[in-house]
């Protein structure tokens, strides 16, 4: 039997919250449990070792083959084998269905080829799709659940393992009526749906201001942004009169994250960063109506299992267990950070009148950067572009190797890129291993500042 629940690809273990609850993609944190498979470099494959993603096209292979072997596995558990075996094939189903999902989310997030990144998030939503009727699944509810009461499982791990798979089917609604559990499933598709385009209103409006003349960018501004033109008359000293146009300079800021913190640090002119910030936390305006059925829809979700509103159903099976701990936690930190900031706050704006020649004056929020790396800059004799020196990329990773050893006793190396699974020469790929337990792969884009990190790897017996 165990040959129809293994593949020869590695295995990534189960984390409790992870296996069939993949997180949507606003939240902060998110968790990977895909397996990726061993690759030779001197063999060509496709996009992060996958032989379907060699072009596009290939997620639609990618998501049919997980789909269909999810189906054989969830059709194994339903001949409801030991509860080892159980568990082995939930963990397979995980794998099966995060390995497309992942690779998916990674290639939406940095890839540079449109269809690519189409194809990707067509591929997202139809296993999104699949894995909530996975979650609402009778048939694996119950196996997961035997397999826990029978307590045959042979390890502590184990039994832990079949404890929070019960845990996250109960969370997704297994329990209700049909009636109730279809409204869910709809409701999690909603919710998966509208967070998906929250994030593509971010990527195709990140909005933009035009600056004339480009003498009010500063010189080591200029590499991060566009240079525009406008055709402006020149007037005639002697007559007044207009004696012909000319094409005048400047620059557009697109206000993206990065282009904005840079902006707003290094701009010297106040308007210049007024704009920026003001263009730059107003866009895009779509997801405005975005954020209210967004509301509407998780708030619908929690009533119908039972809770008073969304973050109480989120918080529940966390430390954190509600919104009012977390609310007193948060209430209890600002009480103590509030005495410094305030002192902060107060040091900045005097810095700020004292370099404008100015006996009053608010600090406005876009000035804040800009004055704080001023004042820094002014205390310390600090030449960011000098310190910078020190931080070449060989020179970070080679700290990150010491950090990582010292403090968890684990080892980070390079490991040569396939033909074809990369989408960028600048794509670097590490390993990081543990003697005890750990293996994972961390592919760094530095030319997009992404890094994707595959999820622990925990090898552990039935």
């Amino acid at each position: 039997m165990l040959s129809l629940l293994r593949r020869s690809a590695g295995k990534l273990r189960y984390k409790p919250g992870t296996i069939l609850n993949y997180s949507d993609p606003l939240t902060t944190q998110r968790h990977y449990t895909s397996a990726v498979p061993q690759i030779k470099s001197a063999v060509a494959t496709g996009l992060y070792g996958f032989d379907h993603l060699k072009s596009p096209k290939g997620f639609q292979r990618f998501v049919d083959d997980a789909i269909e072997r999810s189906g054989e596995l969830v059709a194994y558990i339903a001949g409801m084998p030991s509860s080892a075996e159980v568990v082995r094939a939930m963990d397979e189903i995980s794998d099966t269905v995060c390995s497309v999902l992942d690779s998916a989310e990674l290639c939406r997030n940095s890839h540079p080829d449109r269809e690519f990144v189409e194809e990707a998030t067509k591929a997202s939503m139809r296993m999104s799709e699949y894995l909530h009727f996975l979650n609402t699944n009778h048939t694996l509810y119950n196996a997961v659940k035997k397999a826990e009461q029978e307590g045959k499982l042979l390890t502590a791990e184990a039994q832990r393992v079949a404890h929070f798979l019960r845990l996250d089917f109960e969370k997704g609604g297994i329990h209700l009526s049909d009636e109730k559990l279809d409204r869910v499933n709809e409701l999690n598709i909603e919710i998966s749906k509208l967070c998906r385009q929250f994030n593509i209103n971010i990527d195709t409006d990140q909005g933009a201001v035009d600056i004339f003349p480009a003498s009010r960018i500063p010189q080591n501004l200029h590499h991060l942004l566009k240079p525009i033109y406008r055709s402006t008359s020149v007037i005639s000293r002697e007559s007044l009169r207009p004696r012909g146009n000319m094409n005048e300079k400047g620059f557009r800021i697109t206000t993206d994250p990065h282009t904005l913190s840079c902006v707003l640090q290094g701009a010297q002119d106040d308007e210049v960063r007024k704009m920026a910030y003001i263009k730059g936390n107003s866009v895009p305006r779509a997801n405005l109506g975005v954020l209210d059925k967004l509301i509407a829809a998780r708030h619908e979700l929690a009533q119908i299992m039972g809770y008073r509103s969304y973050a109480e159903y989120t918080l529940k099976p966390n430390m954190a267990s509600s919104p009012e701990v977390v609310m007193s936690f948060l209430k209890e930190m600002s009480e103590m950070v509030r005495p410094s900031a305030d002192e902060e706050f107060k040091k900045i704006r005097e810095f700020k009148r004292e370099k404008c020649g100015q006996q009053s004056g608010n600090l406005e929020p876009w000035d804040e950067a800009y004055y704080t790396a001023m004042m820094k800059s002014s205390a310390y004799d600090l030449d960011s572009s000098v310190v910078a020196s020190y931080f070449s990329l060989p020179h970070c990773i080679e700290g990150l190797k010491v950090l990582v050893e010292s403090l968890f006793g684990a080892t980070l190396h390079s490991i040569p890129l396939a033909p074809g699974e990369s989408w960028h020469p600048d794509v670097r790929k590490m390993a990081l291993h543990h003697p005890e337990e750990v293996f994972t792969w961390i592919i760094m884009d530095m030319n997009v500042l992404y890094v994707y990190v595959t999820h622990f790897k925990r090898i552990y017996s039935l």
